[in-house]
């Protein structure tokens, strides 16, 4: 006897038996596929039902907004069709379509697309939210993607009415919108889409200079004329809630917008500068797909030790490593693995990056006087297992972190020090008593990013003897190990040098890093 979607996801340790119930009670109720269901009450995320559907059905997971669909298959599709079905031609080679489904096993859904396409159906599987974001895109349009930034700085754009903060679906931008709020709209959807977590608008004598930040190194996007400035600068002011009569103080905004179905928060920060505001907004996707422990690279010997010390009942662990080198990424790819409903898990966060389901989240606002201290005091109250306090920024902070470890609590942490040992000192330096730290903290972890080489470019060195003797470094004992070094491609920007030694890329034990 069959076993349904919901049973195969109990089994996989996905969800539970009540959660199952309740996403079946609301799907009486309002009808509706159950995975969507599950997912719109958070009992499980997009892509974990994603990469589970994929395992079942022996197929791969892809990302649209890497993959760019060719409209051109649409003709092959009905876009009614594709919403119907769920489903997104993404290729074709010769006589098979390669189509993007939420559920790849709807046998139905794949003999229907046979029998109109006339073409061998390859399923592949994305998320519901991906495939109805691009088709209302397509639709919005008219069945083009979108108009180039170049043609919209084309128009005059000098004096053009600009519209109040409000939360906006900026790839759905109506061509009736002013031009300056379509060139920012495109900047930020493009941005989102090729995974900046920062973009530049920084004006320079003649121009402002748009750059993005892509796996921590700017890259140069779009060059806006003199005039486009102000009009540009004040509407990302705007976006913020920022006082667009000030131009002469720093000052700092946040917005929540929305890129298709995606919501993204914004972080916008404005400085004066010779030239004008220099503009930064730290892009932050709270859909973005977390990434367990396993996936963040860590050598075996070094997981082998988280995963030990946030096993324990009580205590402190402490991440370190300066802004931007994926602290906060660390701190959530812990709690996916010790938050459950058998925990309580609580957050003190300054943004909240990334929405997590069975976790409650707190903002931190100072101007009210909700800071890490006074959230950490109360957060004390609410029967707790789990506290993650997203910085320990003060004396206050580090004492009652130290205290909660101290009366059964397990908390997770950032700090700024150049290494892991430097955490002690700065405790002490901030009234934690010395002699309470080996009872309170478990440990503490040091971080940098490396970067990787290209997937789509990167291919093996022919002669990785020469290279080993090129940077005077020792091959290690056995086989010469297998090295790759990225040729550049437009995924990667042409970027060929992925860090020290260029087309050095062998862990020490030899083997090819992949």
């Amino acid at each position: 006897m069959a076993t349904g979607l919901g049973e195969r996801l109990i089994a996989a340790g996905l969800i539970t038996e009540g959660q199952l119930d309740l996403a079946q009670r609301e799907q009486r109720r309002r009808g509706g596929a159950l995975s969507a269901i599950l997912v719109d009450l958070a009992l499980v995320s997009g892509e974990q039902l994603a990469r589970f559907m994929a395992e079942e059905a022996g197929t791969r997971v892809v990302d649209l907004t890497k993959v760019g669909p060719d409209p051109s298959l649409l003709e092959l599709v009905p876009l009614d069709l594709c919403r119907k079905l769920r489903a997104l031609p993404v290729g074709r080679v010769n006589g098979t379509l390669t189509v993007a489904m939420a559920d790849p096993l709807d046998v139905l859904a794949v003999d229907l697309l046979t029998a109109v396409t006339r073409c061998h159906i390859e399923a592949v599987v994305t998320t519901d939210q991906d495939v109805l974001t691009y088709l209302d895109r397509l639709q919005k349009e008219g069945g083009t993607i979108q108009e180039s930034i170049d043609q919209i700085i084309a128009e005059d754009v000098v004096g053009s009415r600009l519209v109040t903060k409000e939360e906006v679906d900026l790839a759905a931008a109506s061509q009736d919108e002013a031009p300056v709020i379509r060139l920012v709209n495109q900047i930020i959807v493009r941005a989102v889409n090729i995974g900046a977590s920062d973009i530049h608008f920084e004006p320079e004598e003649k121009m402002m200079r748009i750059r993005v930040r892509i796996d921590g190194v700017l890259y140069p996007d779009v060059l806006v004329p003199k005039s486009l400035q102000s009009p540009v600068t004040t509407r990302m002011k705007i976006l913020g809630d920022m006082d667009v009569a000030e131009t002469r103080l720093p000052q700092d905004g946040r917005a929540t917008v929305y890129v298709g179905r995606k919501q993204i928060n914004l972080r916008i920060s404005a400085l004066p500068t010779c030239y004008g505001e220099n503009v930064v907004v730290r892009i932050l996707n709270s859909s973005a797909q977390l990434l367990s422990i396993g996936g963040l690279g860590m050598t075996p010997e070094n997981e082998a030790q988280l995963r030990a010390a946030i096993e324990r009942p009580y205590g402190v662990v402490i991440v370190t490593g300066p802004t931007g080198s994926g602290k906060s990424t660390t701190l959530y790819a812990i709690l996916r693995e010790v938050s459950g409903t058998d925990v309580s898990t609580f957050t003190l966060e300054d943004p909240i990056e990334y929405r997590m389901p069975g976790v409650r989240q707190t903002q931190i606002k100072d101007e009210i006087g909700l800071t890490f201290s006074a959230g950490l005091r109360t957060l004390l109250r609410q029967d707790p297992d789990i506290i993650l306090v997203g910085e320990t920024r003060d004396a206050e902070t580090a004492q009652l972190m130290v205290r909660a470890a101290l009366t059964g609590h397990l908390v997770f942490t950032t700090l700024h020090t150049n290494d892991a040992p430097g955490t002690i000192p700065r405790l002490i330096d901030m009234g934690v008593e010395p002699f309470l730290l080996p009872e309170s903290l478990i440990g503490v972890l040091a971080q940098r990013l490396v970067r990787r080489l290209c997937d789509r470019c990167k291919e093996p060195v022919p002669e990785p003897t020469a290279v080993f003797s090129r940077l005077d470094v020792e091959p290690p004992a056995g086989p010469v190990p297998a090295l790759r070094r990225a040729v550049g491609c437009p995924a990667c920007k042409e970027n060929r040098v992925s860090g020290p030694g260029g087309d050095l890329r062998a862990d020490a034990a030899g083997r090819a890093v992949p």
